[in-house]
């Protein structure tokens, strides 16, 4: 590495110029360094040696390329960058002086100042070793403190090699003091910032002015780039590490004297705005400066100077070890050994695992991380005996979110480790430690996913049960150490796909409480501490892609046995205050998130359109032994069923603008229909009974009073169910739910599997199954039972044929 220490005689010798006239150099140049004709026909110089190559363009000394030998290049340049000598490029390192941002007294004034839209002058060019040492001059003024212009004189170094190294010295040429901004604002190019980490700046404070009035905010987390737009000061760490996991490489910024840096990257909403930068580009690049801005800006007095350089190196970036043993392929897990991850405060407890709440709530919960919004961390409370809570301890609570699919027309591969999991607690072997959750003063938040039929009141379960039975029995348990603490309530958010989630959440809690008998002092703490959210969730998350386990562990260099798969659309409606958009800035990190007082509307069409279609084709095609959502909307027989479903079904029930369901129904089919999906059916199949009562029953008895026969499509995914579910040796299919359920279905069948219409009467009157007693409604039973038939003896896809012929 190159240091040019300048003296201010040596300033004061340099060759100088006007802002704005002739800069074209004279010099003799040594080999590899030339004179050329840059992009709009500005002169550069342009460098060639055997450790790199760069290209450095008089107009403005904007150093727009350098690529050490064998790597790609280090600096980024827009593709709709304007060259002309009126105007600044965008990208590379553009030298932002005398001022930094808008000029403070003068609007027209160019932005970042005149140093970087001025023509420089060449004044040395030199090879030391193996290097090339290009040095720049440039003379103009500063006003003073009273509007009067004092000259000021610059030179920039540039150093060339394995490292880039350039400094920026100033020197006040005038009679009285000014003040000066320096900035080296530079563009790396990256192969994906959205996977790219800032790492170096953890726990610094810096200032957010990607907000109006900008505020004061710091990140345990490193800076990530989401697509929502960054712009902030830090105070100057002694290094910035790039880490460039698209191009398996690490960018350090160091070696700087600068006393703050800026990271920028302008997002998709303003990279949409400016004309010299592609919509997408922002997805190329990030920002990392070294800078004296603001308070730090320099006071010269008359023959005071000032100088501020950086340094760049590039590095490979480390990978993880990969062995063979036996000509298999044997990889290190991933753990934090390997992935070092910044413990943060845990500020929510998850009930539930398993890959939605992993893929949908944690992947939003790091989003915000990454921006500075959350800063937290979760505890995973496995809220069943069997679970995933040993494995994810296995890998220290890390594992990598994969989404795959269209988002705006585009295909859409990215994956992310997630690292906010803080550790898991299974009540099953330890409920003290479930119990402990309680006492932590900087858990604000409760979400849960425990399926449709987590969130049932269990009156077998009391307060000294150790764990309880159900959900809201672990719940209130833990809701009454809280009081019983004096501490503050939480926000509660449950994900359950259920009507009025939250609502029947905090029904349960209550109901529970009565049961044992608790004080009214904890009722009233319930009802006045604790917030309970209703809540829409929607993501399709199809969970661990087996099929391509080993290839895509290959592609991270990890073995992670537990990858979430999903798609990159999603959707979260909550009701209730709009103060949660304060502490659960979820829409402010760029993510879909609506808090309405309502979600009656999104609600329906979700559930109606996307869960219900869902659990109709599970039922069914599951029969014939598809295996995928995509394989079902491939299919002759299945994929017109389904529209079918959607459109003659479904629709005619919901008070809901056409237009607007039949745009919702097709963008669904898209989703369906997801090349990268691999949606199995048995997935969806779970719980299948407690899902046709919130997703399809509904439907069928709103088809039911509107026209007075019932849904023929949903009534057989009905009879499916109790197909499935019935034990039947003949049934190839084994349904995934609560043994008492299956035992329900099971011991009907056994006593009357010769007379369906018995057994199917014995399951519909079932008020624990579906709510109400199903044999009320006039036909029905008849209408399953011919269906239940029909499947047996005939098949599933005779049987949908002659629904088809009907139609």
């Amino acid at each position: 590495m190159i240091w040019l220490i300048l003296t201010v005689e040596e300033l004061m010798q340099g060759t100088t110029h006007e802002p704005g006239s002739a800069s074209e150099s004279a010099l003799p140049l040594p080999s590899g360094i030339r004179m050329v004709t840059g992009a709009g026909s500005l002169p550069a110089v342009e460098v060639a040696l055997p450790a790199a190559t760069a290209l450095v363009y008089l107009h403005g000394a904007h150093v727009a390329q350098w690529t050490p030998t064998g790597q790609k290049p280090v600096l980024w340049m827009s593709e709709h960058s304007a060259y002309s000598s009126s105007a600044a490029l965008r990208g590379g390192i553009p030298v932002c002086f005398p001022w930094f941002g808008p000029n403070p007294t003068d609007a027209t004034a160019p932005n970042h100042g005149w140093a970087r839209i001025s023509p420089w002058t060449l004044t040395a060019a030199a090879i030391v070793g193996d290097d090339a040492v290009l040095t720049f001059d440039l003379a103009g003024t500063q006003p003073d403190e009273a509007g009067t212009a004092q000259p000021v004189s610059l030179r920039y170094t540039v150093t060339i090699g394995a490292q880039l190294t350039v400094e920026l010295a100033v020197l006040n040429e005038g009679t009285a003091t000014v003040s000066v901004e320096t900035a080296l604002h530079t563009y790396f190019a990256v192969g994906d910032a959205r996977t790219t980490q800032l790492l170096g700046l953890t726990d610094l404070p810096y200032l957010d002015r990607s907000v109006t009035p900008a505020v004061t905010s710091s990140s345990a987390l490193p800076v990530s780039i989401v697509g929502a737009e960054i712009d902030r000061i830090y105070p100057m760490p002694r290094t910035v590490t790039i880490d460039d996991v698209t191009n398996a490489r690490t960018i350090t910024v160091g070696d700087t004297d600068a006393a703050q840096t800026v990271v920028w990257n302008p997002g998709t909403v303003k990279a949409a705005a400016m004309g010299d930068y592609g919509d997408d580009e922002w997805t190329e690049t990030v920002c990392v400066e070294a800078c004296n801005v603001r308070d730090q800006a320099a006071s010269l007095a008359p023959g005071q100077s000032t100088s501020m350089s950086v340094s760049i190196a590039v590095a490979p970036r480390p990978q993880h070890t990969q062995q063979h043993h036996e000509g298999q392929l044997v990889m290190e897990r991933l753990t934090s050994a390997i992935h070092p991850v910044q413990t943060l405060p845990t500020r929510a407890i998850q009930f539930g695992e398993g890959n939605f709440l992993r893929g949908f709530v944690d992947w939003q919960l790091q989003q915000m991380n990454k921006q500075g919004l959350f800063n937290g961390g979760v505890k995973i409370v496995q809220p069943l005996a069997g679970g995933l809570v040993a494995m994810l301890e296995e890998q220290d609570g890390l594992y990598t979110v994969l989404l795959e699919g269209k988002q705006g027309g585009e295909e859409v591969q990215s994956h992310e480790v997630i690292t906010l999991v803080n550790g898991t607690v299974n009540p099953y072997l330890d409920y003290e430690a479930y119990l402990a959750l309680a006492e932590d003063d900087d858990i604000e938040f409760i979400f849960s996913n425990t399926t449709e039929s987590g969130i049932v009141y269990n009156a077998e379960d009391t307060l000294a049960d150790t764990p309880h039975a159900s959900f809201p029995g672990k719940l209130t348990a833990l809701l009454f150490r809280r009081f019983e603490l004096g501490k503050k309530g939480f926000q509660l958010i449950p994900c359950e796909l259920i009507e009025r989630n939250g609502d029947k959440l905090k029904e349960t809690v209550l109901a529970t409480a009565a049961n044992w008998g608790l004080s009214a002092d904890f009722i009233q703490w319930v009802n006045t501490d604790n917030t309970f959210y209703s809540s829409l969730v929607d993501r399709i998350v199809p969970g661990y892609p087996k099929d391509r386990a080993e290839e895509l562990c290959v592609e991270f260099g990890f073995e992670d046995r537990l990858i979430v798969k999903a798609e990159p659309f999603l959707l979260w409606v909550i009701e209730g205050p709009q103060s949660l958009t304060e502490t659960l800035p979820l829409a402010r990190a760029g993510l879909n998130v609506t808090v309405t007082d309502d979600m009656t509307p999104y609600r329906e069409r979700k559930v109606f359109l996307l869960n219900a279609p869902h659990t109709t084709m599970a039922s069914l095609a599951r029969l014939a032994g598809v295996e995928t959502v995509r394989d079902v909307m491939l299919d002759a027989d299945f994929g017109p069923l389904v529209e079918a479903v959607m459109y003659e079904e479904i629709m005619p029930v919901l008070d809901l603008p056409h237009d607007e369901l039949a745009a919702y129904a097709e963008s669904v089919k898209e989703r369906f229909e997801n090349p990268f999906m691999h949606h199995e059916l048995s997935a969806i199949a779970l719980n299948s009974a407690s899902k046709f009562t919130s997703r399809l029953l509904p439907v069928l008895t709103g088809f039911h009073t509107k026209n007075g026969t019932f849904p023929p499509r949903i009534t057989l995914a009905l009879s499916a169910i109790l197909l499935a579910y019935s034990g039947d040796p003949a049934v190839t299919i084994t349904p995934v739910d609560s043994a008492e359920t299956i035992a329900a279905f099971h011991a009907a069948y056994a006593t009357d599997a010769a007379a369906p219409n018995n057994y199917v009467a014995t399951i519909l009157a079932d008020t624990t199954l579906w709510g109400s007693d199903l044999t009320k409604l006039d036909g029905l039973v008849d209408q399953v039972a011919a269906g239940l038939d029909a499947l047996r003896d005939r098949g599933v896809r005779a049987t949908i044929a002659d629904l088809a012929v009907r139609a």
